[in-house]
């Protein structure tokens, strides 16, 4: 029997509903008009307790696009100005981020450009102007998303992550078995991956991902957002987010990718002493839908989510199983799932709780962070790439292992030189680098680690 949790956690029916009925919908920006935001955008048109009054995008032709596909009445998308937009009901088109936060009547700002320094300082003016954030880009959120919080909370204002990435999704998971009384041995996500693609780039990523070259440009896919996909940065990001908002710990190893299917989920996913392949209780991990010879893993999770229940008692454990949930019952851990994420179409829930005082998803340690480390043989003077690139990828560690290595984030990755060689597979330090230290994303990088005194 399959199980799977439906969503039941503190999601605003009625406050929107009063909202609507209110004449006083939630007043949204959203930044970033690529797919992720397109879905969003084509839910938000539903919504009556929710007003989409910005939309901004560095490519104004893309943001008109974006309204275009999700059926946006023309008559709403032709507001000259924000205030305009906040006085009409309708929405305002601007290729200037910043200029959202610059006009008093906004609400909640949704981050969904996916780029780390971009979205950081997005974020963090918003907080700053006095607006919530709903921050959809795990890569900036894995930066520095606890100095993110730590800020918005000063200002009075949320900071979430976003509902229908991979990160939220989990972090619900583990909410709801912890309040189910239920101690939580793993959690983690589903991907596509195979060791080899640790070292993909973005000019041959799509055989790996299973579709051509056409079909991709056809359906405007980027290949490096594919890239960080499937060579491991991408779900380093995501458990790093869940990591710092859940307090799980990513294993001294980092993510080992194992492939699994929903039957195998609590045989695998429990503690070394009990059988399985986790460094101990309250892990985060990945799991793979692709064996590693390449052929589909039998019953997968597809682009769903997982928690490793473990029953405290003997009675619970028989409990579980009596109830047909998956459970390895010598040692009572269980599997509970969601098969799907549904991107950005999701993400007006995490908008209505944030504009509601509550985060679907926020940082409050910092447990684990994401690394670099060379692709390639990299020669001196290399400017390397960052995230879905070429020359690196992204490896989660625990938070200290990270600090004591000296090892240069990810997010701080794209467009710094090496300052000497640097073979494949060897891990970037800060003094591998020419870095700017007065650079405002370098900073608050230090600025949060000074927080946890490493």
């Amino acid at each position: 029997m399959a199980w799977t949790i439906e969503r039941e956690g503190p999601i605003p029916i009625a406050a929107l509903a009063r909202r609507a009925a209110e004449g006083k919908p939630v007043r949204v920006g959203l930044i970033g008009a690529g797919r992720f935001g397109t879905q969003f955008l084509a839910q938000a048109r539903t919504l009556s307790g929710l007003h989409v009054v910005a939309v901004a995008d560095r490519n104004l032709e893309r943001a008109h696009t974006a309204l275009a596909l999700a059926a946006w009445p023309p008559v709403k998308a032709v507001a000259r100005s924000l205030r305009a937009a906040l006085d009409s009901g309708g929405t305002w088109i601007t290729d200037q981020p910043l200029a959202l936060m610059q006009t008093p009547g906004l609400e909640v700002v949704i981050e969904a450009t996916g780029d780390a320094r971009g979205a950081f300082g997005h974020a963090r003016t918003a907080s700053a102007a006095g607006f919530s954030v709903v921050l959809a880009a795990a890569v900036a959120d894995a930066l520095a998303g606890p100095l993110l919080a730590a800020e918005a909370d000063a200002a009075g204002v949320v900071y979430s992550l976003a509902c229908g990435d991979h990160p939220a999704l989990v972090i619900e998971l583990v909410e709801w078995a912890r309040a189910c009384g239920f101690e939580v041995a793993a959690a983690g996500a589903a991907t596509r991956y195979r060791p080899a693609f640790a070292t993909l780039t973005p000019s041959r990523v799509w055989p790996a991902a299973g579709v051509s070259a056409d079909h991709a440009h056809a359906a405007g896919m980027s290949p490096r957002i594919y890239t960080a996909l499937l060579d491991g940065t991408r779900s380093a990001v995501s458990m790093a987010s869940v990591a710092n908002a859940t307090g799980l710990l990513p294993q001294a190893r980092g993510l080992v990718f194992p492939p699994c299917g929903i039957h195998d989920l609590p045989r695998l996913l429990k503690p070394l002493d009990d059988g399985g392949i986790l460094d101990g209780l309250g892990r985060v991990e990945m799991v793979s839908v692709l064996e590693r010879d390449g052929r589909k893993v039998i019953g997968d999770l597809g682009r769903g989510a997982y928690v490793i229940l473990r029953a405290q008692n003997p009675f619970a454990g028989m409990a579980l199983a009596e109830l047909e949930v998956p459970i390895d019952e010598p040692g009572g851990y269980a599997a509970m799932w969601r098969p799907c994420r549904m991107a950005g179409m999701e993400v007006g829930l995490s908008a209505a709780a944030a504009a509601d005082g509550r985060a679907t998803g926020c940082p409050s340690v910092f447990v684990a962070d994401v690394v670099t480390v060379a692709k390639f043989d990299r020669a001196a003077g290399t400017i390397l790439d960052g995230a879905g690139g070429r020359t690196v990828r992204g490896q989660l560690l625990p938070a200290a292992a990270a600090m004591a290595g000296g090892l240069l984030p990810i997010g701080l990755a794209e467009g710094v030189a090496l300052t000497r060689a640097i073979g494949a597979g060897e891990p970037v330090s800060w003094s591998d680098v020419a870095i700017d230290g007065d650079d405002p994303c370098v900073r608050a990088r230090h600025e949060m680690e000074r927080m946890f005194a490493w």
